[in-house]
């Protein structure tokens, strides 16, 4: 089952892993969230104007979408990320 947080402001980027504030989340379905999400190869990462980026041009303090799954060892794996203003500015 996919997921999609809305809206939430990055605190800190890694190599494989990016972690957010905590926001409260109005969707039902996220009621306890981890913060770390795990980035690999597949993730797709855009800006607003659907440039392809790569995880290190997303700065702390920007907002994002994340599309995201639960694995089996209860990570959360994110499919796709959006960066809600571009990055190139």
């Amino acid at each position: 089952m996919a997921y999609r947080i809305f809206d939430v402001k990055v605190a800190k980027v890694e190599a494989s892993r990016l972690v957010i504030k905590r926001k409260r989340v109005k969707e039902n379905k996220v009621k306890y969230l981890k913060t770390a999400f795990v980035v690999n190869n597949q993730t797709l990462i855009t800006d607003k104007d659907n440039h392809t980026v790569t995880l290190l041009d997303i700065k702390v303090g920007s907002r994002v979408t994340i599309d995201f799954i639960k694995t089996q060892d209860r990570k959360l794996l994110a499919k796709g990320i959006n960066a809600l203003r571009s990055v190139y500015k």
